[in-house]
């Protein structure tokens, strides 16, 4: 890499003698600062040139949960910016969140990335990089997303300051999620608005009774509404979701941006519902999706969930970041 700018140099410099709980980090880079570092790596992804971007003196990356060098995976291969681009920024911690799109190969493929700016200076790049469906019945999930084009509107409103929940209730709320998820039994939910909906690789994976139809006509989960899904106990084939974290908290537009991994053991083939019925469980074998997903919660209600998501060896384990 090229020797740093004398203004990158000179902020390096300023780094090593403010104290750790200095406000600066947030005072040199808030919403718009943020957002367009993220729009700078995206177009220094596509010139494959990360040398384009402010960044620290050691900078960590991963791709798909492995190490990588800044410039390898999809820097390699990426041609174009695509159309979608739904942002989820937070000055208190300089950190900002992308789901996006990125055209590689001439097709599209969806993206999530996290930023970490310490005074001005990048240090941290995280993504997830779904160039298929992420499971067969999936379509392509960049394909899907860049038709879309555009992210739904309750991702992108500013709430009034008397309604911004703290961050550590929205975390609360995030994390409920996962907890009435993951082993679902049914009888410890998240809260939910009764508007919820949620996308998973591009996909509505609720309230949404024509995307899967049981060849027997039996239980449909896609149908239900988000509460139902997990009040149902369809979901006790998620054996775990560990690693949970939620580095991105846009407290302004009531956002968190969440990674964890969700375990499927394969041990179970039977469903047992609370509403008495039985379901034969979707995963007969060892697997495991590491996973980002982003929560929009209204009045401390889940009301939009985006999500990307892509298969990984069964138990892995990110190559860098720690849960807290």
């Amino acid at each position: 890499m090229r020797v740093r700018t004398i203004a990158a140099a000179a902020t390096a410099l300023v780094v090593g003698w403010l104290p750790a709980t200095s406000s600066f980090a947030s005072d040199l880079c808030e919403r718009a600062c943020l957002t367009g570092m993220v729009d700078k790596y995206l177009a220094a992804l596509v010139a494959h040139d990360p040398n384009q971007l402010p960044l620290a003196r050691v900078v960590r990356f991963t791709e798909n949960g492995q190490e990588l060098r800044l410039g390898d995976g999809l820097w390699g291969t990426a041609t174009a910016a695509g159309k979608y681009r739904l942002y989820v920024a937070d000055p208190e911690d300089g950190q900002v969140g992308l789901y996006g799109t990125v055209i590689e190969a001439d097709n599209p493929v969806y993206l999530a990335l996290r930023l970490k700016v310490d005074y001005g200076l990048i240090s941290e790049v995280e993504t997830i990089v779904v160039r298929s469906g992420g499971t067969p019945s999936f379509p392509p999930a960049g394909k899907t997303m860049e038709e879309k084009g555009t992210p739904r509107p309750q991702f992108l409103r500013t709430l009034p300051a008397s309604e911004r929940m703290s961050r550590a209730d929205l975390i609360k709320v995030a994390n409920s999620y996962f907890t009435g998820l993951g082993g679902n039994s049914g009888h410890n939910t998240a809260p939910f608005a009764p508007t919820c909906l949620r996308w998973e690789n591009g996909v509505q994976t609720n309230s949404n009774p024509n995307f899967l139809r049981p060849a027997d006509g039996g239980f449909n989960v896609v149908a239900l509404g988000c509460e139902d899904q997990q009040k149902s106990g369809y979901f006790s084939f998620v054996t775990s979701i560990r690693d949970r974290r939620f580095p991105v908290v846009d407290r302004e537009r009531g956002l968190v941006m969440s990674f964890a991994f969700f375990d499927h053991a394969g041990r179970i083939k039977d469903l047992h519902l609370t509403n008495g019925q039985t379901a034969p469980s979707p995963v007969r074998a060892p697997h495991t999706l590491e996973i980002s997903e982003l929560f929009q919660i209204d009045k401390g209600k889940i009301d939009q969930v985006e999500a990307v998501l892509d298969s990984v060896p069964y138990g892995m384990r990110s190559a860098v970041w720690d849960v807290p």
